[in-house]
Formats: C-alpha cells, structure tokens, sequence
C-alpha cells in the first residue's frame, strides 16, 4: 500500500492522482448535498453544443466527437470521471512496471493513456445510456412543463442552455432550457416555460414578470 501511494503521488502521477481525488470529492458532494453546483454548467454547455448541431445541415467534427462519447446523453462529469481514472490506472501501473515514475518518460505517456482511456470510456459507458434516461426521466415523463414557474440555476440565453429548478408536487425538479426570446436570464430569476424544443432535450423559457 505504501508503495502504491508513493508511486501514485510521484512526479508523472500527480496531476492524475490529485484529479482522481477531485472527482471523488465532485461525487461525494453530489451524493450526499444532491446539489449540481456549478459543474453543472459543463454538462449545459456540452448538451448545448450536441442540441445546436441538430439544428444545422452538417454536424461537424465537435458535434460528431461529442455524440461519439455520448455527451448529450450522459452527464459529461460522468465521462471525464471514466476518463480520469482510466488514465490514472494506466499510468500509476505502466510507470511502475516500467519504473519512469519520477522521470519525463512517465508524462509522455498521458497522451497514449488519454486515447486508450477514451476508447474504454466508449465501451464502459455505453450501457449507461438506456440506465441513465431511464433514471433521468423518473416520475418526470407524465408531468405537462408549459406554464410553469422556476428559478434559474445557471444563465440562459436564446443560445445558452441553462438549467432551472422547477416545483412540482412538492418536489424539485431540474430541467434544461434556453430563452425564447434574446434577454439573457441570470441565476436565480424567476422563468416560465413556454415551449419544449422539437428534440425534447430542453425546453423555452421567459423571464417572468414580477
């Protein structure tokens, strides 16, 4: 165990190490404040550059790389999370085998193990998806959105999806939205749905008057 700590905190290992620990600490938040905090501003943005693509003829590269790894579909920290501990598994146990954890050698491995750990994070993550809508969706799928009031938890825009916080029965619910109109809407005002996006990913938004 201590040479495993030693091996994990030298110098090729470090910076994955210390991001391994970030991811731990991400999801014990998560799970134990049920708070997306403001990493949910990468799965809004990610979602948003996947939505926009639809909208035009050609789905580009960014479009294509993003749909290739499912970001859309799952929580884009959940990605990264595969990826780093991917990595970090790869390099703590290359750089030992090989004995370069303390020499340059070891960082020139993080662009090998960065593909390696991508094209893992594809076949792991797969069986998620279906889970993952299916989670996502729960006791949500009967519920009528138009005409109701929330607070803004991230910006939105006519080209920014945001996130808002929605109250339904006693509950609170998150849902993604833009701003049907081009006024931005800032965290913590006051919105009312007007519409669902013909994708059913998002749904459109206005500032509602108070």
């Amino acid at each position: 165990m201590e040479n495993l700590i030693n091996i994990a905190l030298a110098p090729a290992n470090f910076i994955l190490t210390m991001l391994a620990a970030l991811m731990v600490f991400y999801w014990l938040l998560i799970i134990f404040t049920g708070l997306d905090f403001d990493f949910a501003n990468a799965d809004v943005d990610a979602d948003s550059g996947a939505i926009d693509a639809g909208e035009i003829e050609s789905p580009g590269f960014w479009n294509s790389f993003l749909s290739f790894f499912y970001i859309g579909e799952l929580p884009v920290m959940f990605i990264i999370t595969i990826v780093v501990f991917c990595m970090w598994l790869i390099n703590v146990n290359i750089t030992a085998i090989l004995g370069i954890e303390n020499n340059l050698f070891g960082f020139l491995l993080y662009i090998p193990g960065l593909i390696v750990s991508m094209l893992i994070t594809k076949v792991v993550a797969k069986p998620f998806v279906k889970l993952y809508a299916q989670f996502n969706h729960k006791g949500e799928v009967a519920i009528d959105f138009i005409g109701k009031t929330g607070k803004v938890l991230s910006p939105i825009g006519s080209d920014k999806i945001g996130q808002l916080e929605i109250q339904v029965n006693g509950d609170i619910i998150k849902v993604y939205a833009k701003s049907i109109d081009n006024e931005p809407v800032a965290f913590n005002e006051t919105v009312i749905i007007l519409e669902e996006s013909p994708d059913k990913k998002y749904f459109l938004a206005q500032k509602f008057p108070q």
